[in-house]
């Protein structure tokens, strides 16, 4: 029975300075103001509504937005933009691994870890079989941004569709 009380007490102080460090964070931006860093248009392509949301809640909170677009030919490509800032815990989750320089392949993938600019860091991907590219950039230890494309020969889609975006104007934020 100690030993029980012991967790409960243990898990409350975490929870409690958990709670405190992120209340010290701003709040993510809104979901409107990320959509304004999605691009509206991609040649070959018609856009789709853009989506999004904003959730708060004691001391935490995340925002998404995201579109996507597809051509006659039934390819889609699904572009999401997180802003984790009072959520650090999610994004230094999801963001872990790029760090360490790894890469990977075989015969249906190839990914590894990319350095896109000097607050820019991710992990690209390329299935092989599935014809799938896949980009997520961890952005100013902030916002996350996922590029997906279907029926790709390689990765150059989804890494230009990243270039025109405003990538250093959200590491800055």
């Amino acid at each position: 029975m100690k030993t029980h009380n012991l967790q409960i007490i243990c898990l409350a102080i975490l929870l409690w300075g958990l709670s405190n460090h992120m209340q010290a964070q701003e709040t993510a931006m809104n979901y409107k103001d990320l959509q304004a860093y999605l691009p509206t248009s991609i040649n070959g392509y018609e856009s789709g509504d853009i989506d999004g949301q904003s959730m708060n809640m004691s001391g935490m909170s995340f925002s998404t937005a995201e579109i996507e677009f597809k051509n006659s030919d039934g390819k889609y490509i699904r572009i999401t933009l997180m802003d984790y800032s009072a959520a650090m815990g999610l994004y230094q989750a999801a963001t872990a691994m790029w760090a360490l320089g790894m890469s990977f392949e075989d015969d249906e993938s190839i990914a590894k870890s990319v350095q896109w600019e000097e607050k820019i860091v991710g992990w690209e991907e390329y299935r092989k079989i599935d014809k799938e590219a896949k980009l997520a950039l961890g952005i100013g230890n902030r916002f996350f941004l996922s590029i997906e494309a279907s029926e790709q020969s390689n990765m150059d889609l989804v890494k230009s569709i990243a270039k025109k975006m405003d990538l250093t104007g959200l590491s800055n934020k």
